[in-house]
């Protein structure tokens, strides 16, 4: 019967032994079917409250991890495989609700969609658009491809080795299929984007998470150079996935130093880079990217979603030579192509000069959000900047950013703990991850971080969280 370890259960105890149980899922020690020890067992157990267990197990149910059944017992769960965060909180019925969950990118403020489809409707070669195409797109929209991360991402991208693909979710999956076989160890941050967690394990790859680089505030860096070459004299290790620019979810932008010393590992190991870079164009200063660094090894992939398009699913990947038809078969397999229609707006949009302008606009909001959220919380408290869509707020113990995300709920505000996006079972990390980019209007916005910080100083105090009335 399974059974966390007891001296590895941190306070609370019953969000602890449902992380326990949620990393054992992933790791596949526990799989759909097995039943969980009956709770006043497992209490007697772990030298806990039943009523801790109940919890734990409610906190598990919550999390689509397992079901129960009545006077059977408690089974793992056919979809308790991770799967990202955004699924699992639904709005709060009844009352406003306010997202600092997803990061969606300011979608409000897009260009205009109708516009360009009327310019289309003019356009006598219109009806070539809706006929099939190669897997990685045509030599136009490669080109313009290739211009893109040339022009947004400082990368030295030629058209013959960019690809098409239906945004950076995609390029990522493909990426994934076409560089690496079953079984293969792939390198991670300690703390990353969520759907990695899930793509993987899902492809047969194996997750090794890499620790972090920290300041003396505690602000978590780039992934360690040492621990990755580390962690390579222990383990196979295949490739690793970087997020460089605005690390997803500490924001943090790699320096030169930091790539340059990660290069030399890579380099040395011969590693394959997966350099996902969906924020990269927000950023004015650019670094070198690790195309530059390693253009034999770097798959780079980048996507004007964010900044202008996300609807209409387009992103660009840059590929060492000796695999392009590796990538254009299995863009093939999985979806055919990507929209020609979709492609033509978004080449347009680049091309006429709309993301330019998109993306001036949304820095400019960025910025404002930014600081009235440095106005509202401690700076020392957040990491991140005025073009970054998000900040990372560390939060002291007593404020446990797992319990802050549950009474945020309860007043109507979905926000992201690290527990969302931590690659290992168990971290020191307490913090919350705070989207500026999904709601629309300003003054939402602000009553949204308003009653956030209402949630932090509940903790803080151990008030009983009070739902809002709606």
């Amino acid at each position: 019967m399974w059974k966390p370890a007891p001296n590895k259960l941190t306070s609370p105890k019953y969000l602890s032994i449902a992380t326990a149980l949620e990393h054992d899922i992933q790791t596949g020690r526990l799989v759909e079917g097995d039943r969980l020890p009956p709770q006043r067992e497992l209490a007697y157990q772990l030298g806990v409250t039943l009523g801790t267990i109940t919890r734990a197990y409610a906190e598990a149910e919550r999390r689509k991890l397992v079901r129960g059944e009545t006077g059977r017992g408690t089974y793992i769960a056919k979809t308790s495989s991770t799967h990202s965060p955004l699924n699992l909180m639904p709005n709060t019925e009844g009352i406003q609700s306010y997202d600092l969950a997803r990061n969606l990118g300011m979608a409000h403020l897009n260009p205009d969609l109708g516009s360009m489809l009327r310019e289309l409707s003019e356009d006598p070669l219109v009806n070539s658009l809706n006929e099939y195409g190669p897997s990685e797109g045509t030599p136009q929209h490669r080109e313009i491809g290739a211009h893109f991360l040339s022009e947004f991402y400082s990368a030295p991208a030629r058209p013959s080795q960019t690809l098409v693909t239906c945004g950076a979710q995609h390029g990522i999956q493909i990426a994934l299929q076409a560089m690496f076989n079953r079984g293969d160890a792939i390198a991670v941050d300690a703390m990353i984007y969520p759907p990695i967690l899930s793509v993987l394990p899902a492809l047969g790859l194996q997750i090794v998470p890499i620790d972090a680089e920290c300041d003396a505030n505690g602000h978590m860096g780039a992934m360690s150079a040492d621990a990755l070459e580390d962690a390579c004299s222990k383990h196979d290790i295949r490739g690793v996935f970087l997020i460089p620019n605005a690390q997803n979810p500490t924001t943090h932008t790699m320096t030169s130093k930091e790539r340059q010393r990660l290069a030399a590992v890579i380099e040395r190991h011969n590693l394959t880079v997966i350099e996902d870079d969906p924020y990269t164009p927000f950023i004015s200063q650019k670094q070198e990217s690790f195309l530059e660094l390693l253009p034999e090894s770097t798959v780079l992939i980048g996507s004007p979603s964010k900044v202008m398009s996300a609807g209409l699913r387009t992103g660009y990947i840059h590929v060492p030579n000796n695999v392009k038809t590796a990538f254009a078969n299995a863009i093939g397999e999985s979806t055919w192509m990507a929209s020609p229609l979709n492609v033509e707006i978004v080449s347009r949009w680049i091309m006429g000069g709309e993301l330019q302008a998109t993306l001036q606009i949304k820095r400019d909001l960025l910025k404002h959000r930014y600081h009235a959220l440095k106005a509202m919380f401690p700076a020392v408290t957040l990491q991140g900047g005025e073009e970054k869509l998000f900040t990372w707020m560390q939060l002291p113990e007593q404020q446990n950013a797992e319990l802050v995300e549950q009474a945020a709920l309860l007043r109507g505000v979905e926000v992201l703990s690290h527990r969302h996006f931590q690659a290992v079972p168990r971290t020191d990390t307490n913090a919350l991850r705070i989207s500026l980019s999904t709601i629309a209007q300003d003054t939402h916005f602000e009553d949204a971080i308003s009653l956030l910080k209402d949630s932090i100083d509940q903790l803080g105090s151990n008030q009983t969280p009070r739902p809002m009335v709606g």
